[in-house]
């Protein structure tokens, strides 16, 4: 599992490889695909898996980011799963995904203060972070419950379910909302 999943256009890996070594200066989990897809790997299931695994998908927002089929795609499996969802701004654009557009955006173009702003970017990483990471870990359960068939013999019981079903409760007015996978499984 990691902290955040940052989904970027090739042409912005300048500032993307800037921006992970800042979060890893932080102590964050980053995930990136440089590093992260194996030589030989289904690229696309390494990225989506990437994204489920992630408590936060961070999207770097360019023209070329928001041209990117394979962006688009990374924001709606984001969005599918209910991740915590974080535009960052690196170059100014038009017209972004309505997902994106939705949240208020942490501004780190040339021209903004960035150790600020990072502040900025940081502190919504670890907002209710024990929320978030329950979620990611409940999804991952709940994806591999699908992926073996809904078998019976791998649901929630006892106390886990307790524990769950509280989970569920308390998200109500919480960030990111659960996924229906969740309230499924």
């Amino acid at each position: 599992m990691s902290d955040v999943f940052i989904s970027y256009s090739r042409r912005d890996i300048d500032f993307v490889r800037h921006l992970f070594d800042q979060l890893k200066a932080r102590d964050r989990d980053a995930w990136a695909d440089w590093q992260d897809i194996p030589p030989t790997a289904d690229w696309l299931a390494e990225i989506y898996s990437g994204i489920e695994a992630a408590n936060t998908f961070l999207f770097v927002i360019s023209p070329d980011s928001v041209a990117s089929e394979i962006c688009t795609l990374e924001i709606e499996h984001a969005v599918k799963h209910n991740k915590q969802l974080v535009p960052v701004m690196w170059q100014d654009v038009d017209d972004v995904h309505q997902a994106m557009s939705a949240h208020n955006w942490v501004f780190l173009r040339q021209e903004d203060a960035f150790e600020t702003n990072f502040e900025l970017l940081v502190d919504a990483l670890d907002t209710d972070l024990d929320y978030v990471r329950e979620h990611t870990r409940l999804l991952r359960s709940a994806l591999e419950w699908e992926k073996n068939g809904r078998r019976t013999c791998v649901i929630l019981r006892g106390q886990e379910l307790i524990v769950t079903e509280g989970w569920l409760a308390q998200s109500g007015s919480k960030n990111p909302q659960p996924a229906n996978l969740h309230q499924e499984y």
